[in-house]
């Protein structure tokens, strides 16, 4: 039972990875409503993803620029947001968006990894163990990237709010997700890591026999 809750674990923070890893890469719905952060001045809007931004006005996305892996932020928008992505003081951090989409990817193998060798070693202590391991260390990366991009996030945020122009900004659903995917793979390591404790995996393997 610990086992399979584990794996329910795991498994709902891959779904959330991978949607997180989705989002911002077409002009289609739901997918361009995956984003990190949004900044609004007046009716319009621009939104910051992984792979690309998305412009609107009124709350409704008009245009989104072509996906590009590790997307910089500061060249989102084009040349109409220049002055937005002035204020928000976000330059100088190509590097830091190169790491945060390397680390999502590393995160994500893992998770995925983990699940495959629960799967095919059929719930034992050992590949729970290894599980256990695995969902910690993505957990970890989870939670260097959710730190990222939270300080980005909010750098930019108050950097617009405290700069006196009228631009507001707020955290969007893949943030959360993160987080989400974050808490999801720390559960996940911890039901494993009391499955391999107490057993309860091997047994349902040797049951099987």
């Amino acid at each position: 039972m610990l086992a399979f809750l584990a794996t329910f674990f795991d498994f709902a923070a891959l779904v959330l990875q991978v949607f997180t890893l989705l989002g911002s890469t077409y002009n289609r719905p739901f997918l361009r409503d995956l984003y990190f952060a949004r900044l609004e001045t007046g009716s319009d809007f621009i939104n910051f993803g992984l792979w690309s931004s998305c412009s609107g006005r009124d709350g409704i996305v008009e245009s989104c620029s072509s996906p590009h892996p590790a997307f910089d932020w500061t060249t989102a928008g084009g040349s109409d947001y220049a002055s937005i992505r002035e204020v928000a003081g976000l330059d100088g951090l190509s590097k830091v968006f190169l790491a945060n989409f390397i680390l999502y990817w590393i995160a994500l193998g893992l998770t995925l990894f983990a699940m495959l060798v629960t799967f095919m070693a059929g719930f034992r202590r050992g590949s729970d163990f290894l599980a256990s391991f695995l969902t910690f260390i993505s957990a970890i990366v989870m939670i260097v990237v959710f730190i990222i991009l939270m300080v980005v996030s909010m750098r930019g945020i108050n950097n617009v709010k405290g700069a006196g122009v009228d631009v507001s900004g707020h955290l969007g659903p893949s943030m959360w997700m993160t987080l989400g995917a974050m808490v999801a793979l720390l559960l996940s390591s911890f039901w494993y890591c009391l499955t391999c404790c107490f057993g309860a995996g091997r047994r349902v393997h040797e049951d099987k026999v």
